[in-house]
Formats: structure tokens, C-alpha cells, sequence
């Protein structure tokens, strides 16, 4: 018996079945059988089967059309496979799509059903920065029924999934009454009993454009509404509550001459079913006296003699509260009268609701309307959007939602808030609940956060750092971050080949086409090129958004659609290969391979898009993309490798790693000597690129001689395990000085007048 049932169900369209199919028969893993259903199809169809001449394809006919869940279950019943995979003549997948899903199936007995990333896009795994996508999607048992139920977030195509043949013993098979809801229903029926997971790949794509019987119309409108409720009533879900008590926490630290105006705020509410929990973190000033003067038997009032931090005195409410629903609600902030009233009529209108908030606005410490620009400029005001858009939304940055409401449940099987993200706490909230609850935002602004000298040094320039780091830090366990690349150059007085600034501006323009975000980094006037190197890697670690840094020489040419592709390459490090100054020589070109063959010095790696890697022992510096992770890494590995910048003022001096060194008369560079010596006697190399590189060898001894900064690089590297690859599929052009013909700095304001152009386009069009 065959591992993968794969089910494909046809109505017409020849030309798509062949498509589909091809893709089943150049799948990589072998053992499968396809099981084609033609549905009564009016044109010949099982010509387009038998031309594959496979015996894996078997062929079967209904005289007339029954409708797709009856081809469906007929293929089911058919199969004999361990796993089913069903496909539409619409749909074709990746060539690794069984192999991946096979092997996850059989290593995780637990899950039953598995899809990959929705939407169409490039096939295979996704991106880093995709990533988020499936995050959102793996959710438990329960909340995978209630998305299903609520159509909100479902996978798309169901030919991105893989599932037990088992299955149809547990629950059975599809239910034939139904058309456009069958493979849906049955869906339901699996979270119902099983666990089902995304996985972080593109299996399959669709034809665009093309309509099927879910496509909705004027006429199938009434159809297509009439089965989603009876799905809906034969699966009803248990609400939750939305009248229950809501518990308005309330953390003070040394705020006691605001708390009599948010107690105000919130005695005053027009929804009064609430409980009021006071929590004193460790005041210097008399909260208690405050409390005191509000004669309400629902404020409970306690007090922490030592000061325990904002989290932690809202998840010791958190703990306490008896609401259904809870609120953090600061002392120092303020709250319109309806804010909780309508709150809770967005969980009435949606029960599967976990968060509500509110558009905020801002006053001054007096309590008056703060005049003019928002203070946090750089924080999206609220507004209502799909979950993967806000998503997409929190992964460059906070939104300040103010005060919210969430469901007291969602918070406690979260963990309440981390401490350890001090002030942006709420941010990382945000990215735990997201991807498994829904939000609301009320759009007007019912909620009123105070500006004075306790909060203002959020707003200073150097705390910006601190919170980009704490950003960056708070992102990392939910999504890797969009790639941000640095491009750096070192410039001779600011002298570039007229080309280089030619080919950077058709770069720059499709990092922006392709979303990524890049940043153009140069340094001059240091005519050490190894430490001009050692300062921009420190530069781009200081950013914590950026993901790769490429050097790419001010004499260099080169296709930009090669550069995209080699950032979105995995490897950790990666470069082009060029001629030095107009002519092929191996030392910094040819890639150095030790193998079975001494004779043999490239070892190619075929990839799926047709081009090659080549893995090497050295790689030259003048077109090299190398990934944040390798910077962080090479620190911990070498954290003696540090020297004093001496070039800048004596009061400029500072601390450089040393990522980049070369040998000049220093006892380490002895040491990289030996260890040259140590790599030419495991060589044992002949031929007659080795016989130069031996030649050359010699001369380094000379005193002296210098190592470039290139070879001490890729050597540290592969002493960490990190292997050096090139892409020799990038076409560069390398003139050397005596190509210079443009100057950057001239190039820089061309671009910046651009951009403006461009910008003012913008806003004339949007007026």
C-alpha cells in the first residue's frame, strides 16, 4: 500500500488538471498513488491521466455530475494510502509538499489534520518575516472550531492539507447534502475530536482568477448563506458570558493626586456592574486617603510596603479579580462615562471577542486637552483590521490602545503580563493574544492618558535606544523581523564607479517593491579598510531591526534581482563571486573546496530554483551578505578579539570588535600563519591553483606581508562552524580605482530628490 492517497476531483478544464497533476508526479517522495475522479465531465479527460504513463494514476468516471462531495467520497473510499491529500484541478502544489508532510505526520502522532501557509506566493518554506502568518493559525482545539464557525481566519485551499486516513473511521466522510460548505463542515468535525496544525510553508497555489463553486455571487448568495447556518446550528458552540462582572484594577505608585479624578472618572460610569481592586505598590504619598473619601463598597483596598514594579502589582489583581472581564486601568488616566458600556456591547455583538479597546487621546497634567501634535508620533492611533493586518501592523511597532477590556479567561491562560518588557508590557500582551483571540477597536476616543513628568521621559531621545531594543527583544519569540538590510560601503574620498550608484538605485528600488526595508550605510575617509569594515558592523548591530549587513565595494557593478535573491537566501553567509580588477584570478574569485579530488576545487549544491551554491573556504569581502546572527555569534565565540580605535581623537577613542583583521608584523596574525600551515598540510593540496596559493603562502612570511581582511574573516568563521557559501549567479563587474567615474554623495542627493518627487506625487494624487 501506497504512503499518500492523493484525490483530485474534476469537472471539465483539462488544461488545469494536466498542471495539477504534473505536480503530483514530480513530487520527491515516491510512494503515492492518485486517485482522479472525473465528476461527469462533458470534454475528454482521461486522456490527460493516461499521458503520464504511471501506473500510480488510476482513473474514474462518473455519467453524470454528482457534485463534489460525492466525488469526494468516492476517491476516499477508494484510498489506500496511510495519509490523504485532496486537491482541486485549480490547485498545484510544491515538489516537496508530500515529503515535508509525511515526515511531520509520522514524528507527531498527536496531530490529525495539517495545512501550510494560505494565499498564494513562492512555494516551499516561508520567509522569517512570513512567519507570523502560520502563528496566527496554530491555535488549540476549541479555537480552531470557533474560527471555523466565525469564518475568521480559516486556512485557504484545501489542498494545502494532509490528514490521517483514520479520520474517516472517527467521524466519517463528507456530507453530500452540502456543496460549497462539505469539505468545511467536515473540518468541523475534525477540530470537533482533533488537533490540527499550520505549517511554515507554501504547499500549494491556485489558479488565479479562476471561480469555483464557493466563489460568491447574486445567485448563490442565498445558497452559500443557507448552508454556513445550518453548519453553524448543527455545530453550535457554547457562548461565553457578556453580562458578567467586570473588574477594574487599579496599580498606584506615588499618584495619589490623580486617583481621585480616575476614581471619579470611574464611579460615574453608565455601566455599574463592576468590582474596583486598589493595589498601593509601595507609595511614598497617602493613596489610602484618597480611597477613603469614596464611601463604595466595591473598592478593595491593599498595600505592598515595597515597591514591586507596574506588572507585577496588575498580575497580582490579575489573580484576585472575580470579573469576567478586567481592566488596567492606570491612576494617573481617566475614562469617558460610556467607556465600559460600550465595551461590553462589542462582547454582546461578538462574543468570541477577547479584547476591546478604545481610541485615546491625550491631556495635560492639569487634566486639560493637550494642544496640538499627538506626543507619541511615531505610535498608530487604533483603528479595526483583520488579524494578519494587525499582525503585520505589530511587527514595526507599538499601537497605544490606552485603556482596554479583555476577558479575564484569555489573560490567565496567557500568563498576565511579562515584567521583564518593562514600560512596553502591554506591546508584548498584544503579540501573545493576537495570534489566538479577536480584538476589537471602538473607534472614538473614550479613553484619556495624562502627560507629566512621570511618563515625559518615555518621550526623550535617549530612551528611544532602550525601547527599540525592548521592541526588538519583545518581537523575537513570535516572528523574526522583516529583513532589514544595511548595505555598506567604504569609500576613498567618497569616489564610486559610476555604475555601483546605478545598480544601487535599481537595488534599492526593489527592496522597496519586495517590502523590505534597507538602509544605505557608507564611511570615508579611514584608509584602513578592515577597521572602516570593524565600525559598520558595529553600526548595524546598534540597530536592532536590522537582519543583514552587505558589503558591496564603491567599484562593483551587479544585477539587483541576484542581490534580492541572495538576501532571501538562508545561508548565513553568502557572496558574490567577481575578476579582481578586470581579470579572472582564483585567490579572491575561485572558491577553494577540498574533496575526494585534490584536483577538484568547486563543489556545486543544486537549488530549487535552478541556480547553484558553491561551498568554500574563503570568501572575498567586496560583494558579501552576511546575517545578524553571525555578527552575535562571532562576539560570544571571540570575545578577546576587541582593540582601541585609534584613529578618531583621543576623547572619540573607543572600543572596536575586531570582526575584520589582517596581518601586520602582530603575534596573533603568527598564529594565523600556523594555522594556514596547518590547513595546507591537511590539503595536501596539488594542482595549479594550490601550487599558487602555496606560492603566495610563502610570501606571506615575508616581514611584513599582510593577511586581507577577508581571509582572517572566513577563516575565524569556519573556526565557529559556520560554513561560506557563494552564489555564483549574481553578475558582477569589479574596475578597481581606476574605474571611478561618479561620486556618491552626488548620487545620495539625486536619491533624496527622488524620494521627495516621488513623495509629493503621493499627496497630490491622495488630495
Amino acid at each position: 500500500m501506497p504512503r499518500v492517497s492523493v484525490c483530485v476531483s474534476v469537472l471539465n478544464q483539462p488544461e488545469l488538471l494536466h498542471q495539477t497533476l504534473k505536480s503530483i508526479y514530480e513530487q520527491t517522495f515516491k510512494d503515492w498513488e492518485c486517485i482522479v475522479v472525473d465528476d461527469g465531465s462533458t470534454v475528454p479527460i482521461e486522456s490527460i491521466v493516461s499521458d503520464f504513463r504511471d501506473s500510480r494514476f488510476s482513473y474514474h468516471r462518473f455519467p453524470e455530475n454528482k457534485g463534489i462531495p460525492h466525488g469526494a467520497n468516492y476517491a476516499y473510499k477508494l484510498a489506500t494510502g496511510d495519509y490523504i491529500c485532496s486537491l482541486g484541478c485549480d490547485e498545484f502544489i510544491w515538489n516537496e509538499k508530500l515529503a515535508v508532510q509525511v515526515k511531520y505526520l509520522d514524528e507527531n502522532p498527536d496531530i490529525s489534520c495539517i495545512w501550510g501557509v494560505p494565499g498564494n506566493g513562492p512555494m516551499g518554506p516561508v520567509q522569517s518575516w512570513e512567519q507570523y502568518i502560520f502563528q496566527a493559525h496554530n491555535r488549540s482545539r476549541e479555537l480552531w472550531l470557533k474560527c471555523f464557525l466565525n469564518l475568521e481566519g480559516v486556512p485557504i485551499g484545501g489542498g494545502s492539507a494532509m490528514w490521517r486516513r483514520s479520520l474517516f473511521d472517527s467521524i466519517g466522510y463528507f456530507n453530500p447534502e452540502l456543496t460549497a460548505f462539505s469539505d468545511h463542515e467536515w473540518f468541523v468535525r475534525v477540530f470537533e475530536k482533533h488537533q490540527g496544525r499550520i505549517l511554515p510553508y507554501r504547499f500549494m497555489n491556485e489558479v488565479p482568477g479562476h471561480k469555483t463553486i464557493c466563489t460568491r455571487t447574486e445567485k448563490n448568495a442565498a445558497k452559500l448563506d443557507t448552508e454556513l447556518a445550518y453548519v453553524r446550528n448543527a455545530h453550535a458552540l457554547q457562548l461565553p458570558k457578556t453580562d458578567g462582572l467586570i473588574t477594574v484594577a487599579i496599580p498606584v505608585f506615588n499618584h495619589a493626586k490623580y486617583l481621585k479624578f480616575s476614581l471619579k472618572a470611574l464611579l460615574s460610569q453608565t455601566d455599574q456592574n463592576f468590582e474596583v481592586l486598589i493595589l498601593d505598590d509601595g507609595s511614598t504619598d497617602d493613596p489610602a486617603s484618597v480611597v477613603a473619601q469614596f464611601k463604595d463598597s466595591r473598592i478593595q483596598f491593599a498595600r505592598s510596603e515595597v515597591n514591586r514594579g507596574h506588572m507585577n502589582t496588575v498580575n497580582a489583581m490579575l489573580e484576585k479579580a472575580k470579573g469576567e472581564f478586567f481592566v488596567s486601568y492606570s491612576a494617573d488616566d481617566t475614562m469617558s462615562p460610556d467607556f465600559l458600556e460600550k465595551c461590553r456591547q462589542e462582547f454582546v455583538k461578538d462574543p468570541f471577542l477577547e479584547y476591546v479597546a478604545s481610541q485615546n487621546d491625550f491631556m495635560k497634567e492639569d487634566g486639560t486637552a493637550w494642544e496640538g501634535e499627538h506626543p507619541l508620533t511615531s505610535i498608530e492611533k487604533a483603528t479595526n483590521k483583520a488579524r494578519q493586518d494587525w499582525l503585520e501592523r505589530l511587527k514595526f511597532g507599538n499601537v497605544y490602545f490606552g485603556i482596554g477590556m479583555y476577558r479575564t479567561s484569555a489573560l490567565r491562560e496567557v500568563g498576565g503580563w511579562d515584567p521583564s518588557h518593562g514600560v512596553i508590557s502591554d506591546y508584548e500582551m498584544y503579540l501573545k493574544l493576537l495570534p489566538r483571540y479577536n480584538f476589537r477597536i471602538i473607534e472614538e476616543p473614550l479613553t484619556h492618558t495624562r502627560i507629566h513628568g512621570g511618563n515625559q521621559s518615555l518621550l526623550q531621545p535617549d530612551e528611544s535606544k532602550k525601547l527599540a531594543r525592548r521592541y526588538y527583544n519583545a518581537q523575537r519569540p513570535y516572528y523574526q523581523p522583516r529583513p532589514k538590510v544595511y548595505i555598506a560601503t567604504p569609500f576613498y574620498e567618497l569616489k564610486a564607479f559610476s555604475p555601483y550608484c546605478e545598480s544601487l538605485a535599481h537595488t534599492c528600488n526593489l527592496l522597496t517593491m519586495h517590502g523590505i526595508q534597507w538602509q544605505i550605510m557608507r564611511l570615508e575617509g579611514d584608509s584602513y579598510v578592515h577597521r572602516a569594515r570593524n565600525s559598520i558592523v558595529m553600526n548595524f548591530l546598534n540597530d536592532p531591526w536590522a537582519t543583514d549587513l552587505f558589503f558591496i565595494d564603491s567599484d562593483m557593478c551587479w544585477n539587483p534581482d541576484a542581490f534580492v535573491r541572495m538576501l532571501f537566501r538562508p545561508e548565513p553567509v553568502l557572496a558574490g563571486t567577481y575578476p579582481v580588477k578586470n581579470k579572472w584570478e582564483w585567490w579572491t574569485s575561485k572558491p577553494v573546496i577540498y574533496g575526494e579530488n585534490e584536483d577538484k576545487h568547486f563543489k556545486g549544491i543544486n537549488l530549487p530554483d535552478g541556480n547553484i551554491l558553491v561551498e568554500a573556504t574563503q570568501l572575498a569581502g567586496g560583494f558579501l551578505r552576511v546575517k545578524r546572527s553571525v555578527f552575535e555569534k562571532y562576539i560570544e565565540f571571540y570575545p578577546m578579539n576587541t582593540y582601541k580605535d585609534t584613529h578618531p581623537s583621543e576623547a572619540e577613542r573607543k572600543t572596536q570588535v575586531e570582526f575584520f583583521a589582517t596581518g601586520i608584523d602582530r603575534e596573533p596574525d603568527l598564529l594565523l600563519l600556523r594555522d594556514i600551515e596547518e590547513e595546507m598540510n591537511k590539503a595536501n593540496g596539488s594542482g595549479v591553483e594550490m601550487e599558487k596559493f602555496r606560492d603566495r603562502f610563502k610570501k606571506l612570511k615575508e616581514p611584513r606581508d599582510f593577511i586581507g581582511e577577508d581571509y582572517c574573516f572566513s577563516n575565524r568563521l569556519r573556526n565557529m562552524g559556520i560554513p561560506l557559501f557563494i552564489y555564483p549567479n549574481v553578475s558582477i563587474s569589479h574596475f578597481g580605482i581606476q574605474g571611478w567615474s561618479g561620486n556618491f554623495q552626488q548620487f545620495m542627493n539625486d536619491n533624496k530628490r527622488e524620494q521627495l518627487k516621488q513623495s509629493q506625487s503621493a499627496e497630490k494624487k491622495g488630495a
